[in-house]
């Protein structure tokens, strides 16, 4: 299995998002990290190889290094591993048994709790949508649907394919992930009628 983290100019989140990575109880995994902007070499665990880093010399969009990233990858599981989210240590666990259990390509969290730091929100999607930064899905279904060349929304596409073509389960994240809210995000958060102050 990887993990693919996408970062950029992010060092005060991407140490998280390797903490999170190490305490997974899902241990046969590596963490792919793809970077442009600043040197990250110095945050990366020097004494665990599942870590690795590549980092690009010239800048993509988000759909684009997607891709390159999954070309890359060593498993045959690709997980979204944003800088700025937290996943608790059964994220894999629960996700990879979802996808055993469905026999389908791609699964995501459909709702997911959000904080700003301070207040806290739940995004409350439908079962046939998930958000982004929660996929999980068969390198071979990427082979065949591909991530759109674009900044934003790549992963819309994505999902809608899946899904009608019936090879896409979605579930409520509950503790095991939430999402930060920060002035760096790359897709803007609108909070309309999706959205639940906790």
């Amino acid at each position: 299995m990887t993990c693919l983290c996408l970062t950029k100019n992010r060092r005060r989140w991407l140490p998280r998002a390797i903490a999170c990575f190490l305490r997974q109880t899902h241990r046969d995994a590596e963490l792919l990290i793809l970077a442009d902007g600043e040197d990250v070499r110095d945050l990366l665990p020097a004494d665990d190889s599942r870590v690795r880093l590549i980092h690009l010399e010239r800048q993509l969009n988000v759909g684009d290094k997607r891709n390159f990233g999954c070309e890359r990858a060593l498993g045959d599981v690709i997980a979204h591993w944003d800088d700025d989210d937290h996943s608790e240590p059964e994220r894999l666990a629960d996700q990879l048994r979802r996808l055993d259990e469905s026999g389908k390509s791609v699964t995501g969290f459909r709702s997911m709790r959000f904080t700003d730091g301070i207040d806290w929100w739940k995004y409350n999607g439908t079962h046939n949508y998930a958000l982004g930064t929660s996929l999980v899905y068969r390198r071979e279904w990427w082979r065949a649907n591909r991530f759109k060349s674009v900044q934003i929304g790549e992963d819309n596409q994505f999902v809608r394919n899946a899904d009608t073509r019936g090879e896409f389960v979605s579930a409520d994240a509950g503790l095991l992930m939430h999402a930060t809210i920060h002035p760096g995000n790359t897709s803007k958060r609108t909070l309309g009628s999706s959205w639940t102050k906790l």
